[in-house]
Parts: structure tokens; C-alpha cells; sequence
């Protein structure tokens, strides 16, 4: 057996089956970043319902082997499995069995593995002992969190001299020295603090003092005007808040990216964006979303985030516009200030959020609630994707004598939604429905990114995830 690590990232692999073993393989996969293809004849499990992989409802045929780098063999028929990996290295891919038969060898095992920040521990007993393999993992992991930590500072202590002292031999010798037993051992006595001491000690050189990052991270949006008018003045209000901050942008939806990239315009993701801040040196990232509510894109943030952990000294991620409850009046506020929604008895202002099937979706209807609470009776909230729908918004306007609706986009950019959904002509947008129901309909198609006192609340939230210590709580 050789011992390999795998960058997987948009590494085409499948796997067969849907049952435990294959659950796990999948998951695994995912986390890598792998584009990852199930194919079993059976429904997909209910816990796939928002992974991002491609399910083939269907059982095992040699067609589906394709492009795939590796191929995993996980249904519950040791038969069938041995047949897929013939078939598969046959076709000159790399495959794994989830069942031991005489009539294959399959080409490698998945350990048993633990992982932490940087560190990941695998343990293999060549088919074996598996449940020994488990057994050493499960003994080994507490440490795991005191090695992570460790790996942390390493890193940083690399990155800042290799941008300090051009003797690669000199620095390969310190850090060396750093994990001999003498360091390892001040390092669990003494802390953080006085390994970094230490290592600074052991060299003339000065080491850099601690590079700030803030990376903005948004959706967002093709439309190049509305991307500047919103994200961007965000963005620049975050910058003039804290100069002494070296801001960064990176945005979550994949196919915005490819588009924008397509048109000339380059922008990274969130793995990147933190890729690059980690090979510039910076030791400190602070990550602010500009979502309205933390969902689905909020979740992928937090996991790509996640994969990081062990990369800077402080990584904290800050809250999205509607999180915590104080969130909600803020907004409001912020709103009635830059006149977005006023109070009014024939005029009725509906607002366009995007909605979503996560369990966050909740945040819409709560906002109206919050909404009526501020003395807002006129001011009604809907979604595109998600509940409060606008079949529900007619129900209420039809309780009240209101003869216009104003409608604006409660989201941070009024791109495609705003465009299309709210404001284009077709039949079925907010617009034709509420005008073919009498009423007259005034736009405003600006996001909440280009009012101010929105983009103070952004600013709030930055000072908010500074003042964090450095355990997470309030200093």
C-alpha cells in the first residue's frame, strides 16, 4: 500500500450504491470538492436533498464510468461490486470496493481518518483489522486539536519568513528545531504565546507584525452597473470604516463566477480568495457576508471557510443582514431613513426577497411580523422562491382600500429577480400580476446595498465580529 493525499477539487468520480458506506464515501467526496455523480437503482436518501451532486436513479452499467478519476464500488452485493471494479480498471480508472471478494483486488481502501484544521490522520490496516483502524482514530483524535493549533502556528511562522529570509536552508533548520520535543513541550506548557516567543528567538530576523484581511463576500451579480451601486459602495463603506484593513472580494454563486469570467470579469471564490490570502502571508481573516439571511450560501461560506481553519491565526466570519433579532428593527430603521418604505394609508410598498427551501425562509415572514410591530401596516413582505408568495401578498391587499403598490427588492442587488421576477413585462411577473389587478404599480430598483444606512449595518457587523475575542465571545 502507498500512502497518497488527493486534491480532488472538480475531480469527476462516482460512486454506486446509496447505503451507509456509500453515504459516507459521498460526503467525503463532497467536502474535497470533488463533482460527484451516485448512481443506485433505489430513491435518493432524503439526507442528499441539497448536496450538490448528480443522482443517476439507476443501477451500475459500464456507460457510466465516463470521464470519472475514481470509482467506488459501495452497493450491498459483493458480486457486483468485484464486477465494478474489473470493469472499471478495465477502463483504466482507480477503483475501491466497499466489500472484500476473491475475484478482485481493488486498487484502494479508504482509512479511517480523523481530521482537524490542517491536520488529517489516516489509519490503514491493509484490510486486516478496519474496526482497529476506527479504534486508533477514536484514541488519537484528542490530540488532534492541540496538533492543529500547533500546524497553525508553523504556518504562519513559514509563510512570514519565507518573505523575510531567502536562506530556504536556514528556515527548513528553525523549523526543524520547532518541532523537536524541547518546543513541543513549551508549546503545551507555555501556549501559543510563548512558542511564538520562542521561535522569534531563534532568529535575528524581525518578524512581520500581523497582516489583516476583511474578505467581502457576496452572491452576486453579472449586472456590471447595479454590482457597483450595491456591492460595491457596501464594500467601499466597509473600506473607509477600516483603513487599516486590506479588503477583498469573492462571491458564492458558481454560475455568476463562470459568467463574469466568461465576459472578462475575474472573480474569486471563497476557496480561492482564502487560498491566495494565505499565500500572501496575512495572518488575521475576517470574512463579512452580505447576504440578507444565512442560508443555503451562507452554509457553503462556513464550509469553505471551515477548510481554513488551521491556515490563519484568526479566521472569524461575520453575521448576515438578518440573523440576530436585533437584526430586524435595524433594518427597518435603516430603511425608513433612506426612504425606502414609509407609513401611508393608499399606499402599499410589497418587497421582493428571494426566498429559499432552507429552514431560514422562516426570516421572511418574521420581517413582516417585525414590519406591523414598527407601526408598518402598509409594508408587506414575499419572496420569489419561498413563502410569503405573492398569491399571499394579493390576499392581504385585497383586506385594504390601497390604490398603488410600490415594489423594491429586499435584497442586497437588484439583479436577475429584480429585473425579471418584479419588474419585467412578462405575464406572470409582480408587476403584470398587481397592474392586471387594478393597481398602479411604482418600481424602485435599487438593492439595499445602495442605501447608506443599509450599508452602516454592514459596517455594524464588521465592528461587531473585531471586537470578538479570541474565543468567540465578546471581550
Amino acid at each position: 500500500m502507498y500512502p497518497i493525499a488527493l486534491h480532488l477539487q472538480g475531480k469527476k468520480c462516482i460512486v454506486f450504491g446509496a447505503g451507509k458506506v456509500a453515504q459516507r464515501r459521498v460526503w467525503g467526496l463532497l467536502e474535497s470538492g470533488a463533482e460527484v455523480t451516485v448512481a443506485a437503482p433505489e430513491p435518493m436518501p432524503a439526507c442528499w436533498k441539497n448536496a450538490k451532486l448528480t443522482y443517476l436513479q439507476q443501477p451500475y452499467a459500464p456507460e457510466l464510468l465516463g470521464e470519472n478519476l475514481l470509482v467506488f464500488a459501495a452497493t450491498d452485493d459483493s458480486a457486483e461490486n468485484a464486477r465494478i471494479v474489473r470493469e472499471a480498471q478495465a477502463a483504466g480508472k482507480l477503483a475501491s470496493s466497499a466489500t472484500v471478494s476473491p475475484d478482485c483486488t481493488p486498487d484502494f481502501t479508504v482509512p479511517a481518518h480523523r481530521k482537524h484544521g490542517d491536520i488529517t490522520m489516516a489509519v490503514t490496516t491493509e484490510g486486516d483489522a478496519p474496526s482497529l483502524a476506527g479504534a486508533i482514530c477514536r484514541e488519537l483524535e484528542p490530540k488532534l486539536a492541540e496538533y492543529s493549533e500547533l500546524c497553525t502556528c508553523l504556518g504562519i511562522l513559514r509563510r512570514a519568513w519565507k518573505e523575510t529570509m531567502p536562506d530556504e536552508i536556514r528556515r527548513m533548520q528553525l523549523l526543524r528545531i520547532l518541532t523537536e520535543p524541547k518546543a513541543l513541550e513549551l508549546f503545551r506548557e507555555k501556549g501559543k504565546g510563548a512558542y511564538l516567543a520562542y521561535a522569534s528567538s531563534l532568529t535575528e530576523e524581525q518578524l512581520p507584525a500581523c497582516r489583516n484581511a476583511l474578505l467581502m463576500v457576496s452572491f452576486g451579480t453579472s449586472y456590471a452597473d447595479t454590482r457597483e451601486q450595491t456591492i460595491g459602495a457596501v464594500e467601499s463603506a466597509v473600506k473607509q470604516a477600516f483603513p487599516e484593513m486590506d479588503v477583498f472580494r469573492a462571491f458564492t454563486s458558481g454560475m455568476i463566477i463562470r459568467k463574469m469570467r466568461r465576459q472578462g470579469t475575474a472573480v474569486d471564490t471563497v476557496r480561492e480568495a482564502l487560498e491566495k490570502l494565505k499565500q500572501k502571508g496575512y495572518t488575521h481573516v475576517y470574512i463579512q457576508p452580505t447576504h440578507v439571511i444565512p442560508g443555503e450560501e451562507y452554509d457553503r461560506l462556513c464550509a469553505d471557510a471551515a477548510s481554513y481553519a488551521g491556515a490563519f491565526a484568526v479566521l472569524r466570519i461575520g453575521r448576515p443582514l438578518l440573523t440576530e433579532t436585533e437584526d430586524y428593527p435595524a433594518l427597518i430603521q435603516a430603511m425608513e431613513q433612506d426612504g425606502v418604505i414609509e407609513k401611508a394609508s393608499t399606499k402599499a410598498y410589497l418587497l421582493m426577497g428571494h426566498g429559499t427551501p432552507h429552514i431560514i425562509n422562516q426570516a421572511y415572514p418574521a420581517f413582516d411580523y417585525w414590519l406591523k410591530r414598527c407601526g408598518f401596516d402598509n409594508v408587506f413582505v414575499g419572496t420569489v422562491e419561498g413563502y410569503p408568495t405573492l398569491d399571499t401578498l394579493l390576499e392581504q391587499l385585497k383586506e385594504r382600500q390601497y390604490q398603488e403598490v410600490v415594489l423594491v427588492p429586499m435584497m442586497l442587488v437588484a439583479g436577475d429577480h429584480a429585473q425579471n421576477d418584479m419588474a419585467g413585462d412578462e405575464e406572470d411577473s409582480w408587476k403584470s400580476v398587481l397592474t392586471r389587478h387594478g393597481y398602479t404599480v411604482t418600481l424602485q430598483m435599487q438593492g439595499l446595498g445602495a442605501y447608506p444606512a443599509v450599508q452602516a449595518l454592514y459596517v455594524a457587523h464588521v465592528q461587531h465580529m473585531l471586537e470578538l475575542s479570541p474565543e468567540g465571545g465578546e471581550r
